[in-house]
């Protein structure tokens, strides 16, 4: 008697990090994931990008780990039980080779609302034995979001970057705009996806404000070309332009609440000069 309620007493019992599923992330997206939901003993490896304060928000926090480059020789080598990948890794590897070694692949997601989110979220966490850190993690983004839609923020906005990229209706862009109470203007003129917004439309429809980022990406002179374009220095110019710091924006992800109250604030800010300064 005594030894079954001691067993019974174990089985009820959280699981030990070290019983929870050894995992290596490859990418990006999938390594700020990891490091915000996985216990740190059961992490071997992130990949070299999100130890790059240039890209990741969570730099300092990955180089406590190994890095690696996302080979599937290195991935082997590391006799892990869970690679966490993207759609466009997996095309140029074979999850039949890593499963012939016991290691499972689960690819991460890209989202587009925060409904998406939440279910990526919630796979990962499952799947790294997390369920609790996943929920307690998506409670705190649910509440809030809840703040920031009490209050409507009626304002046209638009995400360009420099090449002149802008997203519509089923982006994370949107998605963001939507979550601080802006209408996308780019979605407003029926665009979806990703895509161009072209230099015409800009001068005979702009918005009443502009998006911008600090993405690497958009920061060589070539791709900046169409910021540099006369016109779209002088309508530029004359509206604000919001900056979306901090390296949380690019892979739709928990970390748009960040960007999302970033913009809020400084759309909030706006207000305020306006009624201080009529």
């Amino acid at each position: 008697m005594r030894r079954a309620l001691f067993l019974a007493l174990l089985a009820s019992l959280p699981a030990a990090a070290t019983d929870l599923p050894r995992v290596v992330s490859t990418n990006l997206c999938a390594d700020q994931l990891a490091l915000r939901l996985a216990a740190p003993t059961q992490l071997l490896s992130v990949s070299a990008q999100s130890q790059d304060a240039r890209l990741s928000s969570m730099s300092e926090l990955a180089r406590r780990f190994p890095a690696n480059h996302a080979s599937a020789e290195e991935i082997v080598a590391l006799h892990p039980d869970l690679v966490l990948a993207s759609r466009r890794w997996l095309a140029h590897n074979r999850a039949e080779l890593l499963r012939r070694h016991g290691i499972e692949v689960l690819v991460v997601p890209f989202s587009t609302s925060w409904a998406e989110i939440f279910a990526s979220t919630r796979l990962v966490a499952a799947s790294l034995g997390r369920e609790a850190e996943g929920e307690a993690l998506l409670a705190d983004v649910q509440a809030r979001l809840n703040r920031l839609k009490a209050h409507p923020r009626p304002l046209r906005a638009l995400y360009l970057r420099p090449n002149g990229g802008s997203a519509g209706r089923n982006t994370y862009v949107d998605t963001v705009f939507q979550s601080v109470g802006l209408t996308n203007h780019q979605a407003e003129l029926g665009r979806v996806g990703w895509g161009r917004f072209d230099l015409e439309t800009l001068v005979v429809s702009p918005p009443d404000l502009f998006v911008s980022t600090d993405m690497p990406i958009d920061q060589g002179y070539t791709k900046s070309a169409y910021a540099r374009h006369p016109r779209a220095q002088q309508l530029i110019a004359t509206r604000p332009v919001l900056q979306v710091t901090g390296k949380r924006w690019g892979c739709s992800d928990w970390q748009l609440i960040d960007s999302a109250e970033q913009l809020a604030a400084q759309v909030d800010g706006l207000a305020l000069a306006e009624e201080e300064h009529p």
